[in-house]
């Protein structure tokens, strides 16, 4: 042996000869730069050389060659010198190994497979503590007695009556509060021609409360124009007004010329000059007169040439047209003045949908009131007219007016925008409608809260939930730490004896990571012939499943390692803790694992080997100390050479170490046996004859497991087997599954395998899979890359 390293290593393992190793040398299994790494997973099924891989390390570990392998031959190579078989009891002082398997359980807990056995105690923490007593005696003061009004046990029970009568009064009021909104809640349920809510509930209730808070109370007016608006059915377009300005300016204009107009008679009678009323009286009388009759209507004179010929001079042909421009503007006026109720044709109120009425009312009768201005205007415009026509001579002044044809036309765009509006509503009544609904039912939320005063009364029930809690988490850390203090006192009290330490630690791992606090490890006996026994509630236990035996074993040995685990000096070989252990139980094994060794990284090199598929995949989260490149994966299989079983170990294949299913395993058992080889098929399938008498129960495995999958409406997958045949099942396929997978047939078990059969029987499921599902074909075949 070479001078100890200060890290004992182990890089490499060869096996000439060890139980159902031979002839294995790892540089041509492998290769040489290959080697074991800090952490190394090892998988193989049941009896492929797992165990016997970990009783080569035992056996340096005890220094010794293991009883039942006399004629052991190997060689390991570390850092601290090559280990043989010849040399173990020196390679025992320089490398400090620890092995779980099945032979340190028979050695260390007879009991779990005899009654008459006991568990091996084991020692932690050395001797006791001289200040022991005194401090349990402090524990029990801070505690308190059952009858003591004082310590801490009495003020976890004072809080907890608080609590309770906390929780009391908050359940209370919250169910109060509760009991009205569901009230409320069912009212507006019920109310569906308003509200339209079916499914309305306090959860929904609930929801509207925050939006309802920030809403304000909608106004009867706004509410009756929402109830109206509820009403309304889609309304047919209203044609838009044209905006276009009355004529008033051009009448004024037109009117103001005649008006300021002068004109004067070529011979003017005086008296008529001064007297428009005798003037116009004339004047009548000459259209009645002239031409007409001889004699004067009202005096009976003659009416002569020189009478006609005086009145022809006074009123000239200028007047003549004058009073005829008068007349023509006073009928445009007239005409104007009786059409401007018609000017525009204002769609009836009926027309709009409810919500634009007030907007309609205001601009109508916005429209009333212009519409009679105007016709005022024009109506003194007629007026001034008159009045110049009976006095054609006279100049009148220009008449000024408060024109409102701008204001009109204003009006006939604003009557466009409510008819737009109108019309678009057309296309969202039912969104305009609905939110109608929503704003109607928060207002009437809103109500509601305002009337039983919610806001305060949520404040409160929130104020007692707060202290409540408050008195809860105090009554937590009064309880956390009693028990506290109750665990330390009951540690301390386990210290009496250095072995009821070892007790006291397996008894944590099986309460801490397995929840298992119904069996227990106790010490029996005086120092040195204290003995373990294991109790299932203080009755020593006699009937313990494989499961808990598994459970106990793996707790003790941990428990036994744990002082060890101080530096990185130590080596570790878990060889397959997981036996009879439901999915839980192999969780809590892998996080026992990571917890006390992996994560303190207080070890020198890690070994775990294991049959499990689920436990490989929780092992793939491990924690090394240089990530994933400090993690090598292995796997243990047994091979047929020259017609010699033995075990190999190799890397582990990417199907595996990157899937860990039995699906992706049971393929690449299938499809080695039917893909393209190179030399001979028939040695091959010769030299590997065990994967070959597999072959028939791997197939059916298989297929069961793709059928489930593919059809998983039938407790027995293998009854649609026809559908993957098309109805027409091969009776080679139907044979191998059937008969080669089981001894129904007895027969059958004294007839040699026939490899061909097999291979055929191989093929004929990889082509038909290929051909009916490329592509699971495909990813299947990747992941064995």
């Amino acid at each position: 042996m070479k001078e100890v390293a200060q890290t004992a290593w182990i890089n490499k393992i060869d096996i000439n000869n060890f139980a159902l190793f031979n002839d294995f040398l790892w540089d041509k299994a492998l290769d040489k730069d290959t080697a074991f790494k800090k952490v190394n997973i090892i998988y193989g099924r049941n009896y492929s050389g797992k165990t016997t891989l970990s009783r080569i390390f035992r056996c340096v570990e005890k220094g010794e060659i293991h009883q039942h392998y006399p004629d052991a031959n190997f060689s390991m190579s570390s850092n601290a010198g090559v280990l043989t078989q010849n040399n173990l009891s020196f390679a025992s002082s320089d490398i400090k190994i620890r092995v779980y398997n099945t032979d340190f359980v028979k050695e260390n807990l007879s009991w779990l497979h005899s009654y008459d056995g006991v568990i091996e105690p084991f020692a932690l923490l050395g001797s006791i503590n001289i200040e022991l007593n005194k401090q349990i005696k402090e524990i029990e003061e801070a505690l308190g007695g059952d009858g003591d009004k004082s310590g801490l046990r009495f003020e976890l029970a004072e809080k907890t009556i608080a609590y309770e009568q906390a929780q009391s009064v908050v359940k209370a009021k919250d169910e109060t509060l509760n009991k009205q909104l569901s009230e409320e809640a069912g009212r507006i349920k019920i109310n569906t021609k308003l509200y339209d809510s079916p499914n309305y509930i306090i959860t929904t209730i609930r929801k509207d409360i925050p939006r309802a808070i920030e809403s304000c109370i909608l106004s009867d007016e706004v509410i009756n124009e929402k109830k109206n608006l509820l009403k309304d059915e889609a309304k047919e377009s209203i044609h838009a007004l044209s905006e276009s300005k009355p004529k008033f300016l051009e009448f004024q204009a037109a009117t103001n010329a005649l008006l300021t107009k002068e004109i004067k008679p070529d011979q003017p009678i005086t008296d008529l000059i001064n007297d428009s009323l005798l003037q116009n009286w004339v004047l009548e009388g000459i259209d009645r007169h002239k031409g007409e009759r001889d004699s004067c209507g009202f005096c009976g004179k003659p009416l002569t040439d020189d009478l006609w010929g005086k009145l022809d001079a006074h009123f000239s042909e200028e007047s003549k047209t004058l009073r005829r421009d008068i007349a023509t503007q006073i009928t445009a006026l007239e005409t104007a003045k009786k059409h401007i109720h018609n000017y525009k044709k204002i769609p009836a109120k009926e027309n709009f949908y409810a919500n634009f009425h007030l907007g309609y009312y205001n601009l109508f009768e916005s429209w009333q009131t212009l519409q009679a201005i105007y016709s005022e205007n024009l109506g003194c415009l007629i007026e001034k007219l008159q009045a110049k026509e009976k006095d054609i001579f006279t100049v009148q002044a220009a008449i000024e007016c408060n024109d409102v044809s701008e204001n009109m036309f204003s009006l006939f765009g604003r009557f466009n925008q409510i008819i737009e509006a109108n019309n678009s509503k057309t296309f969202t009544l039912t969104t305009d409608q609905k939110n109608a609904r929503n704003d109607l039912r928060l207002s009437t939320v809103a109500e509601f809260l305002k009337t039983i005063n919610y806001q305060n009364r949520f404040k409160e029930i929130e104020r007692l939930k707060k202290e409540a809690t408050d008195l809860e988490n105090e009554q937590n850390e009064l309880r956390q730490n009693v028990s506290v203090l109750i665990e330390n006192k009951r540690a301390l009290e386990a210290q009496a004896k250095d072995e009821s330490k070892g007790a006291e630690l397996v008894n944590r791992h099986l309460t801490r990571f397995f929840g298992h606090d119904g069996l227990t490890l106790v010490a029996e006996g005086d120092s040195p012939l204290i003995k373990f026994k294991i109790m299932r509630d203080d009755v020593v236990a006699t009937n313990l499943s494989e499961g808990e035996c598994s459970l106990i074993a793996f707790c003790y040995f941990i428990a036994r390692i744990e002082d060890e685990l101080k530096g990185e000096e130590l080596i570790i070989y878990i060889d397959d803790p997981i036996s009879s252990l439901d999915s839980n139980h192999v969780f809590f094994v892998f996080s026992l694992i990571e917890s006390v060794i992996a994560q303190p990284k207080k070890y020198a090199q890690l070994f775990i080997s294991t049959h499990n598929l689920d436990f490989l995949k929780y092992l793939k989260r491990i924690t090394s100390p240089g990530g994933k490149k400090q993690i090598a994966h292995f796997l243990i299989r047994r091979e047929q050479k020259q017609n010699h079983n033995r075990s190999i170990l190799m890397k582990m294949p990417d199907h595996i170490e990157k899937y860990s299913t039995e699906f992706n395993y049971l393929f690449e058992q299938i499809y080695s046996v039917c893909k393209k080889v190179k030399g001979n098929r028939t040695m091959m399938l010769e030299n590997t004859y065990s994967q070959s008498y597999n072959l028939p129960n791997n197939l059916r495995k298989f297929l069961e497991c793709y059928l489930f999958f593919k059809y998983p409406n039938n407790e027995k997958p293998l009854t649609n087997l026809d559908k993957l045949f098309d109805g027409n099942i091969p009776s080679l396929i139907n044979r191998i599954i059937n008969e080669n997978s089981h001894l129904e047939h007895l027969d059958r078990a004294w007839k040699p395998m026939d490899i061909n059969e097999i291979e055929e029987c191989a093929r004929e499921v990889i082509k038909k899979i290929e051909e009916i599902d490329p592509e699971q074909f495909k990813a299947l075949v990747e992941s064995l890359s």
